[in-house]
């Protein structure tokens, strides 16, 4: 019983944080320093990796749980770089 209701509030999760991650976009697009482009970048990816999992859950697809994994290593290495690039900046 518990699980039907997860599978119907699910969607609407989904449904929200793809509205937040496109909020969040507007800050990687119009940021004012490099530094919150970078932040609101990693915020943004993983929000897609939330999402990619819940959508594993919802479609019961167990190799999109991969995929959110792959993206997750991906935006940590990637998180690490720009603050590299930022520290050599400043």
């Amino acid at each position: 019983m518990a699980q039907e209701n997860f599978l119907v509030v699910l969607p609407y999760a989904v449904a929200f944080l793809v509205f937040t991650a496109t909020l969040v976009s507007y800050r990687v697009i119009f940021g004012p320093t490099l530094a919150d482009r970078a932040v609101a970048l990693n915020t943004a990816t993983t929000k897609a990796v939330v999402i990619i999992a819940m959508l594993s859950i919802l479609y019961d697809a167990p190799y999109l749980l991969d995929v959110s994994i792959v993206l997750l290593m991906v935006n940590a290495v990637g998180g690490l770089i720009i603050a590299k690039y930022l520290e050599v900046r400043a």
